[in-house]
């Protein structure tokens, strides 16, 4: 098939709910209608009313299971395109509507699998999820191709899952906005936030796996030896047992809680800082670090999942649980101007290579393998 397939693209159910698939599903789409493919986009608008959603966890349940598993279903079938991509695998039960030999799935991870494995730590599992996670993933091994964001997704859709090896391919996402080096707009909103003069790390993610407890103790190691930097956090404060544990080690005073910042606001603030800092213990691909680089702004991550394969040789990395290790790194390249020099100029390098119109060319061809597969 040398013409370009006509696509369906599925979006996530309530996408505004999940902010990284909604803008995968956004990016990638407007990367493959910049190349005139016949595109169109399944956006389910939800069941429930936003004013009745609020407060009432009733109606949230009612939303989350009937408008995903009854209504959305309902809407898909009948879909004359060459190929229907479903962009994220928890809307994989979809596959039960459809024709799966003119289906392409879209894995970003398998967390709660590899949860459930003890392979990330013991963070409880939401039972419900797990099963419901597991029936989308029996049904993504019927689509006719399973697109994995990495290789460590890859392997863990082969190993965990089952997936045929030979149906799953690697096609790296681009990344969601226009980062660059704008020191300008990184000291303006350092200013406009008031975080002051000196040293800063950032923390990006609240979920288990980003191992806020070893951020906090990197942060205590650092200041210890005599590095006086602050750790700025975007999304909810910490609590609970992260914020004793902040307590106890004496750092809750040098912690910056911005909460949330708008979108528009996230490559500036890669530039108001010095480093980022992502020791997180499983990773399917991992923006943030290439966000960091392609701003011009060094990075220390783990090498847990996807993470070793994504940032290169373009950060410092250690394992997930090897606070010394990471803490160590992380003072170098706060303090060591060559190192930082050659980061940046690497992590520039690196960064670039992650783009959508790249991952949008790699999708086309699939997209002709399926269609032509399934003519």
């Amino acid at each position: 098939m040398t013409e370009l397939p006509s696509v369906t693209l599925i979006h996530n159910y309530r996408e505004e709910q999940q902010p990284s698939m909604r803008l995968y599903a956004e990016r990638l789409g407007d990367a493959l209608q910049r190349r005139h493919v016949d595109l169109r986009r399944v956006r389910p608008p939800g069941i429930v009313p936003d004013p009745w959603l609020r407060g009432s966890a009733a109606w949230n349940k009612i939303d989350a299971y009937a408008g995903r598993f009854v209504v959305y279903p309902r809407l898909v079938r009948g879909f004359d395109t060459d190929v229907v991509h479903i962009a994220d695998h928890g809307q994989g039960y979809l596959i039960g509507n459809l024709n799966p030999q003119r289906t392409l799935v879209t894995c970003h991870d398998v967390i709660l699998l590899a949860l459930a494995a003890g392979r990330i730590g013991g963070a409880p599992i939401p039972q419900m999820a797990l099963q419901l996670f597991r029936i989308s993933l029996e049904f993504v091994k019927l689509a006719a191709r399973v697109v994995a964001d990495s290789r460590s997704t890859r392997d863990d859709l082969v190993n965990l899952v089952g997936v045929d090896p030979a149906r799953v391919t690697v096609v790296h996402p681009g990344l969601n906005q226009a980062f660059t080096v704008d020191r300008e707009s990184g000291a303006a909103l350092r200013h406009a936030l008031q975080l002051g003069d000196g040293l800063l790390m950032l923390q990006i993610g609240r979920t288990f796996y980003k191992n806020i407890p070893g951020v906090l103790r990197i942060l205590h190691r650092l200041r210890a030896d005599g590095v006086d930097v602050r750790l700025v956090r975007v999304g909810r404060a910490l609590a609970g047992d992260e914020r004793a544990l902040a307590d106890r080690l004496g750092v809750t005073a040098s912690v910056l809680e911005l909460g949330a910042v708008p979108d528009e606001s996230i490559p500036a603030l890669y530039n108001a800082v010095d480093l980022l800092l992502f020791p997180s213990l499983y990773e399917g691909f991992g923006w943030p670090p290439l966000e960091a680089m392609a701003s011009g702004t060094p990075v220390v991550c783990s090498r847990a999942g996807s993470l070793d394969e994504i940032v290169g040789n373009a950060a410092l990395t250690a394992d997930a649980e090897d606070t010394d290790a990471l803490a160590w790194h992380a003072a170098a390249a706060l303090t060591d101007e060559k190192l930082r020099s050659t980061l940046i100029a690497r992590g520039i390098s690196h960064a670039a290579r992650f783009n959508w119109d790249r991952a949008a060319t790699e999708m086309i061809a699939l997209y002709r393998d399926v269609a032509a597969g399934a003519a």
